[in-house]
């Protein structure tokens, strides 16, 4: 349009062509006339008013949408029309002059409401991205990712529109709305009866009506589960039967019971009376399992079996077992009462003393509910061994078979198993997919009792991920299925962890407080939390009763000697903003009982860390630059050097740096007023007058603290920086010939749905490729004994928490291992100090909450490499040749690997600013 411009807009008309062809029609009218007609076209619709607008977004009997918009004139309350009798949903095409006025007075959130009333969300974005960041455009944004199916995000953005407006109805009978679509039954009730509690016409009627059937479905489930065991007591305890229709409705929770009503059976009338059951249920399944293991029963004598299965009742509830549990045991062997003897070693977790015997026992039944059980054993006695990585192959392969089966609660119950497996990897993602599957298929099978550990998992997971409000609902939500004192204190103490971790201080506050109400000794994340909430905003009255509680826990006897060593932290991180001398003794004792512990012991590695950081912190606050610098030598034990150095460490809120430069004169500083969480990008965490002078090294060796160890953009571009691993590498590396290692073509297992990767052309003629089959850990581990450089195209894992978790996956050999470990790696000898490039996406990543600088590069330090090359984010195929051969190339040439990499670096960010290559790092 040619001088001058519509009502409505060039941008709104075409937005509107793109969303109906009935507008495309107008929108050419119009522009067809010209500018001035078409203001005088529109000048006879300023008559209208607001409340026109509102009229229309409000004109239907029933609304056509179940969510809330913030718009006034679009959240009039009416009937939603699939509730409505017998009246029609949807809406009509908004009339031309209700756009244009809105276009013509700004008005993007009436727009925003027209485009979704009409079922355009995407459209309707488009214009909530202009609108700023109040309360009501994100709960509008809310109501688009809802619309979209996506209910987590949706609870994502109320949470920021909370933040600005606490009790916004809108937004809490969203969240109502997006709690219920996670089926979060409780937490949803209590979002609607908040917005009840509000009176709103017609609003407060319908959230009440609302909350009403959340707490029904919620209580119909919980009634429905606490029946089934009722029924099932009843039938172990030979006083009782099953409708078929229930038997069919949970057959695996009868299945489960049917079984100990097999064992406890008294005589062959009562398996007479269990029969009919049997068929109903094999019938669901196929097969002839149920009714097998009565006829094997049946067969047995019952003089000799009569007392051990009355027995058998008493161990299943726990009593003591007269003559002791190991002469029982020793008659159902003699008696060749195996049934029973599986049931016993179940119930008295006696199966991983002897899981390959068990698994004996479950293969003469022929019964796959108890061979599925036998591998879950076997993987649970890897686990207590230490074997994880063999445990997770186990139960790999046994969900892979329950997938196949119509055993629907053992499936789950693997699954579950391997996602905690999962998550001691460190592999996130994974854990929760199998969690997630796991409480579907125990809501499947009627397992509402599995719903408690599954609602923690699933909400730690989500927390470790960064989600922390799915978090927070999932373990609210627990709360409100299972009500109890001490589990309300565990989440609300992981609520406020989270919180604070957000510096969210005040909520954090709230989240302690409530907690509090159950009288119950602090634990210790709750105790960490306190400590910093007493140094970041001081309440006495609160604060003051942390000593207490850390002194009931200490006399509990509870507390392992790791966790003694956290709570001696804990006390000291408390007392050193008040008493420093005390503090700092305090922090003394937690790190000398840490290294009395052998070092995997995670908790006694947190408080030696931890500690560190409270000295440090105090000296930095008190000026006291070479006592930090003590401090910094000391923890990682080795002489620091004196120039070209920076030492760095952030804790919360507060920021403590000291830098030498090429003359060796010193800078320092310390800060302690961030209010945002450290976030992924950390430039700017060194300040100008830190990095300046370390321009002129030609190399700079940066010790930091996690969480800032391993993570890219520390200091500016432009300087040659690594990080420095002390203390030094195992002396003088071995007399030995060149040989370029090179690990590629890597062929994950099926299972773990990994892509392939690429890899690029070594260079020169001393090169040895491990590929395909022959990339398995054992193989690539024997071959990097002598390499003097190495490169490995693979996936990486990385548990910064648990020192033998971080690995490579690499193709299976052939008893299905398929992971080479950094604990490996680290207890290797690398006796030709290589050169080592990780080119696998991610493979320098280290979590941002961690308390060792663990990660694959510094395992492969501490074996012996002299340099690692790694990445932190993603890196393009078709890059990562060019770039890391260009680097290599400098350091053969006699570069160092920092000035290599700086030089690349520079060269590959002129052509492209935003390139990934500001991402490698070198470590040395």
């Amino acid at each position: 349009m040619h001088g001058g411009s519509s009502a409505l807009g060039e941008s709104g008309l075409r937005k509107w062509t793109e969303h109906g062809a009935w507008l495309l029609t107008v929108g050419l009218a119009v522009a067809g006339l010209g500018g001035a007609a078409v203001v005088l076209g529109f000048g006879g619709l300023r008559k209208g008013s607001e409340e026109q607008e509102a009229a229309w977004l409000s004109s239907q009997a029933t609304r056509s949408m179940e969510a809330r918009l913030s718009h006034p004139g679009a959240d009039r309350h009416r009937p939603y029309y699939a509730e409505a009798r017998g009246q029609g949903g949807g809406s009509t095409r908004a009339p031309i002059e209700v756009l244009a006025r809105m276009e013509k007075r700004g008005d993007l959130r009436g727009l925003a409401a027209v485009y979704l009333l009409q079922g355009a969300p995407d459209l309707a974005s488009s214009y909530l991205e202009r609108a700023g960041d109040s309360a009501e455009v994100f709960n509008d944004r809310a109501v688009i990712a809802l619309a979209k199916g996506d209910a987590t995000v949706a609870l994502t953005l109320l949470d920021q529109a909370f933040q600005r407006q606490p009790r916004s109805t809108q937004a809490l009978w969203n969240q109502g709305l997006a709690l219920r679509d996670l089926e979060m039954w409780g937490v949803s009730a209590e979002a609607f009866e908040a917005v009840a509690a509000q009176s709103e016409p017609g609003w407060a009627d319908e959230a009440r009506t609302r909350a009403q059937a959340m707490r029904e479905r919620l209580r119909a489930e919980k009634q429905g589960w606490e029946d089934a065991l009722k029924a099932g007591e009843a039938l172990v305890k030979s006083n009782g039967t099953v409708a078929a229709e229930e038997l069919r409705l949970r057959p695996d929770v009868y299945r489960l019971y049917l079984y100990d009503a097999i064992r406890a059976a008294p005589g062959l009338q009562r398996l007479r009376e269990l029969w009919p059951l049997a068929e109903i249920l094999d019938a669901h399944y196929g097969g002839s399992a149920l009714r097998d293991a009565i006829r094997w029963a049946e067969a047995r004598d019952f003089q000799r079996r009569a007392p051990l299965a009355a027995l058998y009742l008493s161990v299943r509830e726990g009593a003591p077992v007269p003559g002791g549990l190991p002469a029982y045991l020793e008659k159902l062997r003699a008696a060749r009462e195996n049934d029973i003897l599986m049931g016993t070693l179940v119930v008295t977790r006696e199966v991983a003393k002897d899981a390959e015997g068990y698994a004996q026992l479950a293969t003469q039944t022929r019964d796959p509910w108890f061979m599925l059980l036998a591998e879950e054993e076997r993987a649970i006695a890897d686990t207590q061994r230490g074997e994880w990585f063999q445990a997770e192959r186990i139960l790999r392969a046994a969900v892979s078979r329950c997938r196949q089966s119509t055993i629907v609660y053992r499936c789950g119950v693997l699954l579950e198993k391997l996602s905690s497996i999962y998550r001691r990897f460190w592999w996130l993602p994974e854990a929760t997919r199998s969690a997630q599957e796991a409480r579907a298929l125990y809501r499947r099978s009627g397992f509402f009792g599995r719903d408690a550990s599954m609602h923690q998992q699933l909400g730690q997971l989500a927390r470790l991920q960064g989600q922390d409000v799915l978090a927070r609902a999932i373990l609210d939500e627990s709360i409100v299925r299972h009500p109890s004192c001490t589990y309300r204190q565990f989440v609300r103490a992981n609520n406020a962890l989270a919180l604070l971790e957000e510096m969210r201080v005040e909520e954090a506050r709230a989240a302690i407080a409530d907690d509090s109400q159950c009288g119950l000794p602090p634990l210790l994340a709750e105790a960490m939390t306190l400590a910093d909430l007493a140094r970041l905003s001081p309440r006495p009255s609160q604060d003051g009763l942390l000593k207490q509680g850390l002194e009931a826990r200490r006399r509990s006897g509870r507390l392992d000697p790791g966790q003694l060593a956290v709570l001696s932290h804990i006390e000291g991180r408390l007392v050193i903003e008040q008493d420093r001398t005390q503090g700092e003794e305090l922090l003394r004792r937690a790190i000398t009982e840490a290294e009395e512990l052998p070092r995997d012991n995670a908790e006694a590695r947190e408080a030696r860390a931890y500690s560190y950081a409270s000295l440090l912190f105090a000296a930095g606050k008190a000026g006291e630059w070479a006592r930090v610098l003590s401090l910094f030598g000391e923890e990682v034990g080795g002489t620091l050097p004196s120039q070209c150095l920076l030492a760095v460490t952030v804790d919360r809120e507060r920021t403590l740096a000291l830098a030498f430069g090429a003359d060796g004169r010193m800078a320092t500083h310390y800060d302690a007023s961030r209010r945002q969480p450290l976030g992924d990008d950390v430039r700017g965490v060194v300040p100008e007058a830190i990095s300046a002078p370390l321009r002129e090294c030609e190399q700079v060796s940066v010790v930091a603290r996690p969480p800032l160890h391993g993570r890219g953009g520390l200091l500016p571009d432009d300087i040659a920086w690594r990080y420095l691993s002390l203390p030094a590498s195992r002396g003088e590396p071995a007399s030995v010939p060149a040989l370029h290692l090179v690990v590629k073509d890597v062929e994950p297992p099926p299972e773990l749905d990994l892509p392939r990767l690429g890899a690029w052309e070594p260079v020169g003629t001393d090169v040895r490729v491990l590929a395909g089959a022959r990339a398995n850990p054992r193989q690539v581990l024997e071959a990097m004994t002598r390499a003097t450089e190495i490169e490995i195209h693979a996936h990486g894992l990385i548990n910064p928490a648990i020192s033998d978790a971080s690995l490579l996956v690499l193709s299976p050999d052939a008893s299905g291992r398929y992971a080479l470990t950094a604990g490996e790696v680290r207890a290797h000898r690398l006796e030709g100090r290589p050169l080592v490039t990780l080119g696998a996406c991610r493979a320098a990543h280290t979590a941002s909450q961690v308390h060792e600088p663990f990660s694959l590069p510094a395992a492969f330090i501490e074996a012996g490499a002299r340099t690692v090359l790694a990445a932190t984010v993603d890196i393009p195929d078709a890059e990562a040749g060019p770039f890391f051969l260009a680097v290599q190339e400098r350091i053969r040439a006699g570069q160092s690997a920092a000035a290599a990499l700086r030089d690349v670096r520079l060269e590959w960010l002129r052509g492209d600013p935003g390139s990934w290559a500001r991402s490698v790092l070198v470590f040395e």
